[in-house]
């Protein structure tokens, strides 16, 4: 799939942080990396305009032909587990094991993510 995946995240979490920046070492499409508190970010992506961003991550799916796609929660990850580069699988498994984990400690923390 040629396009692009831009990744919202919240820019004053750490853990979040770094999982967007690893995104793009183990997806196929480009990944750009934006932070929620972007004031220019619904202007760019006229299709997050209402969605809750510093919640949770958040993505946009640009396809080739110029269409987008909002992916949250589950489908966000599943959508993710296509995109995997060839040959990235194992770092992207390991990344998996760390978001997991990351929302295991906010749910038990009493935090979303």
């Amino acid at each position: 799939m040629t396009g692009s995946l831009v990744v919202v995240y919240d820019g004053a979490c750490g853990s979040c942080s770094s999982i967007a920046e690893r995104l793009s070492r183990v997806l196929a499409p480009q990944v750009i990396v934006r932070s929620c508190r972007d004031p220019h970010l619904t202007t760019e992506f006229p299709l997050l305009a209402g969605v809750p961003r510093c919640v949770a991550p958040v993505a946009v799916l640009r396809g080739p032909d110029g269409s987008a796609e909002v992916l949250r929660g589950f489908r966000l990850m599943w959508r993710g587990a296509g995109l995997v580069a060839p040959g990235r699988y194992g770092a992207a498994t390991r990344l998996a094991v760390v978001i997991v984990w990351q929302r295991m400690l906010h749910v038990l923390g009493g935090r979303r993510p």
